[in-house]
């Protein structure tokens, strides 16, 4: 179990320093919820990817938490999307909340299809 939570723990802080880089990078126009929406899509595609390579027994459960579950968790912010998301409909800007919204919800469910798919049949998962 200490070992297993040591593998998350890793792996989040990975994922959280990523994350918080790329915000920095990106973020200096006015839509600030761009580099959540890219870094929320990247990190679904990954998940979709680690998933199906679970799915056919190709990572040791070490790999599987330290990078799906940790680096993934931490990476991919649906806390602070929530957040970006609950601060625009407080501001009124209702637009841009569904537009944000919107895309983060599609973009994040078929990147995760898409990279599950693709991993899963092109021959990468075995």
């Amino acid at each position: 179990m200490i070992k297993s939570l040591l593998f998350v723990f890793l792996g989040g802080g990975l994922g959280s320093c990523l994350r918080f880089a790329f915000s920095l990078w990106m973020n200096t126009g006015q839509i600030k919820w761009i580099p959540t929406l890219i870094v929320n899509v990247m990190g679904c595609l990954l998940l979709g990817s680690l998933l199906a390579l679970n799915d056919k027994s190709q990572l040791s459960e070490s790999v599987f938490l330290l990078l799906a579950i940790g680096f993934c968790g931490g990476l991919t912010t649906f806390s602070t999307f929530s957040a970006e998301l609950y601060f625009l409909i407080k501001q009124t800007d209702y637009m841009q909340a569904v537009l944000y919204f919107s895309l983060s919800s599609a973009l994040g469910i078929t990147a995760v299809l898409i990279s599950y798919q693709l991993v899963k049949y092109i021959g990468i998962a075995q």
